[in-house]
């Protein structure tokens, strides 16, 4: 039986339909890729058009609701606690009594005691002893340096006397002194004599008008001109020592004390005002020119997330904080009196302060700005087969997207923000 005869292609014919096949694929790589000119395209014009809208420039911070007043109040002398007329949650009023030491009954006896007849008659008689003083020691005075030198001295003295009756009587005293024979060292000391008399009359007879003007005329510490003033001036510290007065309304927020315990000097009680709340609250420096008194600002209660409240910036701490390593503004402001929650001291905010305000302005991206000196911008107008005019804008309120113009616009314009290459 006769084999089939198997057939074999020449080597070099193998070889030469490889390089056809080759040569047609590369033709075909080659032709359907763009020339190298096309492949890079020519830039894009970025446009956006001017609009109406509102521009509201902001910075946020976090603060704490505290009173507008607060104190600590400690007794000025140590005894023990007899008396306590206000519990924590109490409101109080402006000098209302808080509370008394023991040592309280006798020096509200003695303070008393200064405005009754006897007190008074006590001050009428030592002003008398200071008005006879006064007479002895004019009287040494005299006889120093005699009755006329006395006279033309009191004519030198009149605070209503002209220059020229002054000179007059400068020159006659000079001339009677001048007929004496002094010690110097004499003179001296009588004339202190004198004017420490003149000082003990006037320091009488100011108490005697503060004992007859009753307990209120020595509410508030009082100069001491001498020893009578000295005296009504101890009586009320005695008084003031042993017992708490509230300085304004507000209310009890904490005691530290309690009936029959002996205290000293440290605070047993503190006093907020509850009606008037303030937030302190801290913005990164460079929010420093957007913290300015007069502000609006608005808080969210981290207990009442939904319930914005609005503020107004009251004060802007001169100096910069550092809280945990970062300098920040510290600012104060207001609350409303009326919120449809119940507002409590130490309450955590989130605070908005409003910068600035555009509302129904023209707006163009900060992008389209181009600031051709410090202040001055100008904007680029696209036209008609995108031709660009540059027109100067004035600019008004910014933030980090958006710019309002004043003016060299209007609604629907066209502007370029720039170009971006594309491939």
């Amino acid at each position: 039986m006769q084999k089939p005869v198997s057939q074999k292609f020449p080597r070099k014919t193998i070889i030469t339909t490889l390089i056809v096949i080759l040569a047609v694929a590369a033709a075909v790589v080659f032709f359907t890729q763009p020339a190298a000119s096309e492949s890079v395209a020519s830039p894009v014009l970025q446009t956006a058009k001017v609009r109406t809208g509102d521009l509201v420039v902001t910075a946020s911070g976090a603060g704490t609701v505290l009173p507008a007043a607060q104190v600590d109040l400690a007794f000025r002398s140590s005894g023990v606690v007899m008396e306590l007329n206000a519990a924590i949650g109490d409101d109080v009023k402006s000098q209302q009594v808080l509370a008394r030491l023991e040592e309280n009954i006798q020096a509200e006896a003695d303070f008393q005691a200064l405005f009754t007849t006897e007190g008074i008659a006590q001050a009428e008689l030592a002003l008398i002893a200071a008005q006879d003083a006064l007479v002895e020691a004019e009287g040494s005075v005299i006889y120093l340096i005699g009755s006329d030198s006395w006279y033309w001295q009191e004519q030198l003295e009149m605070p209503e006397a002209t220059q020229a009756e002054k000179d007059l009587a400068r020159t006659r005293l000079d001339y009677f002194m001048g007929l004496r024979y002094i010690d110097e060292s004499d003179i001296a000391l009588a004339r202190a004599n004198l004017e420490s008399a003149r000082v003990a009359l006037w320091d009488a007879q100011a108490a005697l008008d503060i004992v007859k003007a009753g307990p209120d005329a020595l509410k508030k510490p009082i100069a001491a001109l001498g020893i009578e003033m000295a005296k009504l001036e101890q009586t009320r510290l005695a008084l003031e020592n042993t017992r708490l007065i509230a300085p304004f309304d507000g209310e009890m927020t904490a005691v530290n004390t309690v009936l029959g315990q002996t205290v000293g000097t440290t605070s047993v009680m503190t006093i907020a005002t509850t009606d008037n709340l303030l937030v302190r609250f801290y913005l990164d420096e460079t929010d420093l020119e957007k913290a300015a008194v007069g502000n609006r600002v608005t808080f969210a209660f981290d207990a009442f997330p939904n319930q914005p409240v609005d503020g107004e910036v009251v004060i802007v701490e001169p100096t910069l904080q550092v809280i945990d390593g970062t300098p920040v503004v510290v600012a104060w402001a207001s609350l409303p009196g009326d919120t449809e929650f119940s507002l409590m001291s130490g309450m955590t905010v989130e605070a908005e302060v409003i910068a600035g305000e555009a509302l129904g302005a023209l707006i163009v991206p900060v992008q389209a700005l181009r600031e051709l000196a410090p202040g001055s911008y100008a904007v680029f107008l696209v036209g008609e087969n995108e031709q660009l005019t540059m027109t100067p804008v004035t600019v008004g309120l910014r933030d980090f997207a958006n710019a309002e113009i004043l003016s060299g616009v209007k609604a629907g314009d066209m502007v370029s923000t720039g170009t971006v290459e594309t491939k």
